[in-house]
């Protein structure tokens, strides 16, 4: 009896008989990589998980880095993959909501100047579009007859009669159609300047105008524009020919867009400011009154640049796992700028082609940190 419990007070206090590997590597002791804190002194499945137990090697120990060598079972349990850091093209992103205005630039208004009456009225509804040199409409204005009478006499006592046809608002192909008639007309046509809708309609056949009055208003919706609230930090990162990408909420489309002004104010409460950009409308899809998604690309330039999941952060910044070959491992501290489109730019710490992990890599972070934390105990130890 005295004998056994000499026996089992040795076994207790006696060091550990190291296991090798086929490779001659010593082995301390077993491990479930999920559970690393729990050890077993044989190999086997893990009574936690349906996998391997992985060996925890005597030359692991106090190396001074946290560098790890996983087998490649365990590498195919957690889905291990890489993939290079390389030059990428690519500049921040900002993401800004809008909304599909109307452009100005592309509204025109048709006013008479002088009084008459609309004779007939060609666009008689609000949504009509026009071509350019269609009829709108035909005015009798005993005034413009008179200028057109003084047109076709040639009187010098009026001065230049052409330019006063103008003035009263005929354009170029109502005069040509003055000049081949050779008479005055007593319904003056109007027509229109460009293409476009009308967005406004103010008479009705028959309706007399004072002067100065306005007719219709036509809109060309071959371009609009959009109106992104940017944030008041972001707007420093954009200027006038910044491209950007607009999604429609609604089609979930995407079109190319271009900057087009910065305006000179911001809202005092949302602070933002506000940024026209302008978007080719041809097939008219695209609806005023949308609300859209801008996404700005600013500064796009070649950068050294990983996936944005391969980096992790703690406390003292931002690092990734550094595959460095036959299933050794290392965490690598880096220097990180600005993210966008999926990638993370590395300002220091990586160079381009080094195999960085970006699935897995949590898991062999948390056992770099326990080895590593282990390898001080064990350094503090021998002290």
């Amino acid at each position: 009896m005295r004998m056994l419990f000499f026996v089992l007070l040795f076994l207790a206090f006696a060091p550990p008989i190291l296991a090798a590997d086929e490779g001659g590597r010593k082995i301390l002791y077993w491990y479930d990589p999920m559970v690393p804190g729990q050890k077993f002194d044989k190999s086997g499945k893990s009574p936690y998980m349906d996998m391997d137990l992985v060996p925890f090697y005597e030359d692991e120990t106090g190396s001074g880095n946290n560098t790890i060598q996983i087998d490649s079972s365990y590498r195919q349990a957690l889905g291990v993959k890489t993939a290079p850091a390389q030059m990428r093209e690519f500049g921040k992103s900002i993401h800004a909501f809008g909304n599909i205005v109307p452009s100005t630039r592309k509204e025109y208004t048709v006013a008479v100047r002088t009084a008459g009456w609309v004779v007939d009225l060609k666009t008689d509804a609000v949504g009509d579009t026009v071509k350019k040199g269609d009829l709108l409409f035909t005015f009798y204005s005993p005034d413009l007859m008179t200028a057109q009478s003084d047109y076709l006499i040639g009187s010098r006592t009026v001065g230049n009669s052409e330019q006063r046809l103008h003035l009263y608002g005929m354009d170029d192909k109502s005069i040509a159609e003055l000049k081949a008639k050779g008479r005055f007309m007593e319904q003056t046509p109007f027509y229109a300047s460009a293409d476009g809708t009308v967005t406004a309609l103010n008479v009705r056949k028959g309706a007399y105008i004072e002067q100065g009055g306005v007719i219709l208003s036509l809109q060309d919706f071959s371009k609009v524009w959009v109106q992104a609230h940017v944030p008041v930090k972001d707007l420093q990162f954009i200027s006038a020919g910044t491209p950007a990408v607009v999604t429609v909420d609604e089609t979930g489309e995407n079109l190319n867009a271009v900057t087009d002004y910065i305006y000179p104010i911001t809202d005092i409460e949302s602070r933002k400011g506000m940024v026209r950009l302008v978007v080719d409308n041809v097939d008219g899809k695209l609806k005023t009154g949308s609300i859209v998604n801008v996404m700005f690309e600013t500064d796009s330039q070649k950068r050294l640049a990983v996936p944005a999941e391969a980096i992790l952060y703690g406390k003292d910044g931002g690092h990734v796992i550094e595959d460095i070959g036959k299933g050794a491992f290392q965490p690598v501290k880096v220097e990180t700028g600005i993210t966008s489109h999926g990638l993370t730019e590395i300002i220091s710490g990586l160079k381009d082609g080094q195999s960085i992990v970006t699935s897995g890599q949590f898991m062999i972070d948390a056992e770099s940190n326990l080895r590593g934390g282990m390898n001080n105990m064990e350094a503090d130890h021998a002290k």
